[in-house]
């Protein structure tokens, strides 16, 4: 079967000598891997351009059920970027949402408005101006297409149980929020991406939130693990 669509590029690794694999989110089939041929000189900096993280690609390919990987008969840019992978700062929260994505689409099927959301996301992140908020508000947001979106009845209550997802009137558990940490988690959740110029979140509080929500990952998502680019991550807000 021929499926033509759209991806957008979570990962790739080198395979072998001359190859890579690429794992791709693709709005019609879900999750796929695919096996490229890197080639020489132009042909390499091309297909280095269509599988730079969270690219967003138009393909088409011939889908076999009993292979776990594919190939490519046809790839395209969708979007050029603009700035997404030329400016430092959005390159590394880009590089940062590609490894977050990678760890909890690992057996993703097909599931139009969670590629709807993502796409509309990076579009959007690519066209406005740089903010430090951008990516807690995509995790926050992601969460509900994940199925662990925060239970936000109760929101008036003083605790925040980070392993039930839900607000309390008592500390209930090991992981809750409460005082400056529940007020900053309060001020992201429910934040669209244009209002986040009115957050005035210091550098501290945003780094505890932010250790906050991956904390709420970890303990939702079997083996979420590390974050290799959280370093990286914090230097650029330092």
């Amino acid at each position: 079967m021929i499926i033509s669509t759209t991806g957008i590029v979570l990962n790739k690794f080198r395979y072998k000598d001359a190859s890579l694999i690429v794992r791709v989110i693709t709005r019609e089939t879900g999750l796929c891997s695919f096996i490229v041929r890197v080639g020489k000189g132009k042909k390499k900096k091309n297909i280095f351009n269509y599988f730079q993280p969270l690219s967003i690609v138009e393909i088409e390919y011939q889908k076999n059920n009993k292979r776990d990987l594919h190939f490519f008969k046809e790839v395209d840019l969708k979007i050029n970027f603009k700035s997404i992978h030329s400016n430092h700062k959005k390159s590394v929260v880009i590089m940062f949402l590609s490894e977050i994505l990678s760890k909890t689409l690992k057996f993703q099927g097909k599931d139009l408005q969670l590629y709807d959301f993502i796409e509309a996301s990076l579009t959007y992140f690519d066209e406005s101006e740089f903010t430090p908020y951008f990516h807690l508000i995509f995790l926050i947001k992601l969460t509900r297409y994940l199925g662990f979106y925060p239970d936000t009845n109760n929101k008036q209550y003083t605790y925040f149980d980070l392993e039930q997802g839900i607000f309390s009137d008592s500390e209930m558990g090991s992981y809750s929020l409460k005082e400056n940490e529940l007020e900053s988690f309060n001020d992201i959740l429910g934040t669209n991406f244009d209002a986040s110029k009115e957050l005035t979140l210091s550098s501290m509080h945003r780094t505890k939130l932010l250790d906050n929500i991956l904390l709420y990952y970890k303990l939702h998502i079997e083996n979420f693990g590390s974050i290799k680019s959280l370093d990286v991550l914090r230097k650029i807000f330092e």
